[in-house]
């Protein structure tokens, strides 16, 4: 099958491109309350994950990405701040992060902080002076009359990411405030200027303190419409209640508006003095679920998205010809400024092992770090964990807790987020506690990093392989092919630099497939394996010079192939 986005080849580069270090490393994603508790208490902490960096070490990442650890009441797990510059005590203390930062530097690792800019706690200072009309701080958050609003504002004509209104009322203000998400977490008001300076005052602190950029949450919400009378139309989309998020196409309160763009440039400026002062480059990456062109429209003013394609788009049974379809879009007719960065799982969403199968753990993993681009690997996915089954009586997701006992299998997000599993003694490794804050995977016993160290073909150690690729000229500064073989079983892709070449071909179908793969810009007859999905036959073993002409992959296998 004919490849529907094919690129053109460029001619080979021999010159070595001067890259910022964020286009050449890994991002690893820890989830602080799951990666390792240090003193007992069932929940991870700062001292933990600094128990745990000579691991990062041993995998060959270079960047972590913290999800939030300050000051919270925990109404959404720290994403509802209640003090942007402090640790939450059940994470530890500013002494244990300045040493976490410390022991990062030695071990030549960087730390990303998860940036949670849209709202703050509703038990945060400004917010508690803002609802008592106190100075400066009246208009840092969205307000607005219960008198004047229209009968439709209470049937959800603009609706929570959470579920239900997007509007609560405040009795002591005896307004309405906007909440995009949880009602504890009310909207800051980014059309006021001091609030911007705030945030930017919160960023400077943490770089000055080390950290070498952010993960910038939710910035598809940071601006609503000025006039917030304005019905959201319904999406189509069949997800009863009428109170469901999805039930309503967010036109008028969902990255619509050129005052986001602005907000991020500002930002973006924010890191860029910091580079003119001591010459250390920043990054900022935003979270945010779009389509390929908005992500490539960001780029034109230096704003970076995650690519949420692998983990928002694809369907199952998976089929190679999607997955190319969507992988393809960030290599074709793209600005010169334009940088993918892929995303296959998260905190929010099933891990890959779960919803397309453990077959695919390793050929995911090969795709992500072998694709142009920065890959972003979420803990627990190098071990291939899956899902735990988290019973609605133990669930602490206040989203899933939410939604109810009937739906909540469907939304809640605690079964991506189980305990890291470290060893297969009892707990995982992960606390001395007998009650962790959720359960541990029941596969612990089998699926753990003690034991996985000790197998070279298990997920970690292949995960450490392909991380090592990342290494070679080819794939630190090459090109991408994208004319290769390609249909429903298989893709394949070229990385080239120079006078280096590798085919990368994996089998994400359902079926066995046999492939020539001489043809387009491969043209050669045979290749040396270099590293493989573990489970492949003895034939495609590493080290191995395989015939092109015949090549067969099965559901599951990929391979990469130097030329």
């Amino acid at each position: 099958m004919a490849n529907p986005a094919a690129s053109t080849i460029s001619p080979a580069r021999r010159d070595t491109p001067d890259l910022p270090w964020w286009k050449t490393t890994v991002i690893y994603q820890i989830y602080p309350r799951s990666f390792k508790d240090s003193n007992g208490d069932g929940i991870g902490d700062l001292r933990g994950i600094i128990s745990k960096l000579n691991y990062f070490v041993y995998l060959g990442v270079e960047t972590l990405w913290l999800s939030p650890f300050f000051t919270s009441p925990q109404a959404d797990f720290g994403y509802d701040i209640s003090d942007y510059k402090d640790v939450d005590p059940i994470f530890g203390t500013m002494e244990d992060f300045r040493e976490l930062v410390k022991q990062c530097k030695l071990r030549g690792l960087r730390i990303l902080l998860d940036f949670v800019c849209n709202h703050t706690s509703d038990r945060h200072e400004w917010f508690q002076k803002s609802l008592r009309k106190q100075g400066k701080y009246k208009d840092y958050y969205v307000w607005t009359d219960g008198k004047v609003l229209p009968d439709a504002l209470f049937s959800y004509h603009q609706v929570s990411v959470f579920g239900g209104s997007a509007w609560e009322w405040c009795e002591e203000r005896q307004q309405f405030y906007y909440h995009a998400f949880l009602a504890e977490q009310p909207d800051l008001n980014f059309r006021n200027p001091d609030v911007v300076e705030e945030m930017s005052l919160v960023m400077k602190y943490w770089l000055d303190l080390g950290v070498d950029g952010f993960r910038m949450d939710a910035v598809a919400n940071l601006f609503e419409s000025e006039d917030i009378f304005q019905d959201n139309p319904p999406s189509g989309k069949d997800v009863p209640p009428v109170s469901h998020w999805e039930y309503l196409k967010p036109v008028h309160n969902f990255y619509v508006l050129p005052e986001c763009r602005d907000l991020l440039v500002h930002w973006q400026n924010v890191l860029d003095k910091e580079k003119q002062i001591d010459g250390k480059e920043r990054f900022m990456v935003q979270e945010f679920y779009t389509d390929s062109d908005t992500r490539a429209a960001m780029a034109e003013y230096g704003a970076h998205a995650f690519n949420m394609d692998l983990v928002e788009e694809l369907t199952v049974p998976l089929s190679a010809t999607q997955m190319m379809g969507l992988i393809a879009k960030e290599y074709t007719d793209r600005p010169e400024s334009y940088w993918p960065t892929f995303v296959v799982g998260n905190h929010d969403k099933a891990r890959p092992a779960t919803k397309y199968g453990p077959r695919y753990v390793d050929a995911f993993n090969m795709l992500l770090m072998t694709l142009k681009g920065t890959p972003t690997i979420y803990y627990g996915d190098e071990l291939g964990m899956q899902d735990s089954s988290v019973a609605y009586e133990e669930a602490q997701d206040p989203f899933g807790i939410k939604i109810g006992p009937e739906r909540y299998a469907l939304f809640g997000r605690d079964p991506c987020r189980t305990p890291m599993q470290w060893t297969s003694e009892t707990q995982a490794g992960f606390t001395t506690s007998r009650k962790p804050w959720l359960p541990v995977g029941k596969d612990h016993e089998q699926r753990n990093v003690q034991s996985q160290k000790k197998d070279e073909k298990s997920h970690l150690n292949l995960l450490k392989e392909y991380v090592a690729l990342r290494s070679k000229d080819a794939f630190k500064y090459g090109d991408i092919g994208l004319d290769c073989v390609l249909n429903k079983n298989v893709l394949a892709f070229l990385r080239f630099f120079g006078s280096e070449r590798y085919l990368v071909a994996i089998n994400f179908g359902q079926e066995s497939s046999t492939d020539d793969h001489r043809g387009g810009p491969v043209a050669v007859a045979t290749g040396t394996v270099v590293a493989n999905t573990g489970a492949v036959s003895d034939d495609l073993a590493k080290g191995r010079t395989i015939d092109l002409s015949s090549l067969t992959l099965r559901p599951g296998d990929g391979l990469v192939i130097q030329l």
